[in-house]
């Protein structure tokens, strides 16, 4: 049986990712700061914050942006990761660039800004508009290590009355409990 857990009111599928975690955490990259068109692996670090980050063939890569990419390889039209930190999100392609959302999923972030009491907390780590009308928000979490949010509940209930059945929500369980040593 498929693992569970309750997100909002919902019980949403546990998907697991053997992904490798880095070997030590890393400083935080301030993605909030990016401009349009901006990297993410040329946004300033912080010493004061940490973050456990995918290793992928030799590159350090933000869990949200894999799970991002595993979307579009499933079929979306779009998909963007997101940083909320402070009052403006940042918005990230696949590839870790900052991008601003376009089209319908504009459109959709804007209806759950608003509905959200005009805040981004809560909002997931990637969302993806699919074919189909199906919107998939996705939780990265690393395994052993963090739990949603306080936030996360309320916005899923935002975001289930705004798209009913369109919602498409899974928390993504990644890496090792303890990073394998190389």
């Amino acid at each position: 049986m498929a693992a569970t857990i309750l997100w909002g009111d919902d019980q949403v599928p546990v998907l697991y990712r053997d992904w490798r975690r880095h070997l030590t955490r890393l400083p935080w990259r301030q993605t909030c700061r990016l401009k349009v068109g901006e990297r993410w692996h040329d946004a300033p670090t912080t010493e004061g914050q940490w973050e456990h980050y995918v290793e992928l063939d030799g590159d350090i890569v933000p869990a949200p942006a894999m799970i991002a990419r595993e979307l579009m390889a499933d079929g979306a039209i779009v998909a963007l990761w997101t940083e909320c930190w402070g009052r403006r999100p940042a918005f990230m392609s696949p590839e870790c660039t900052a991008i601003e959302p376009t089209g319908e999923l504009a459109d959709i972030l804007r209806q759950l800004h608003a509905a959200n009491g005009r805040r981004w907390g809560g909002l997931p780590d990637a969302i993806a508009l699919f074919p189909d009308g199906r919107v998939a928000m996705r939780e990265a979490k690393v395994k052993g290590k963090d739990k949603l949010s306080k936030t996360q509940h309320p916005f899923a209930r935002i975001a289930r009355a705004l798209l009913g059945d369109r919602l498409d929500l899974a928390v993504v369980e990644w890496g090792d409990e303890k990073p394998q040593k190389t």
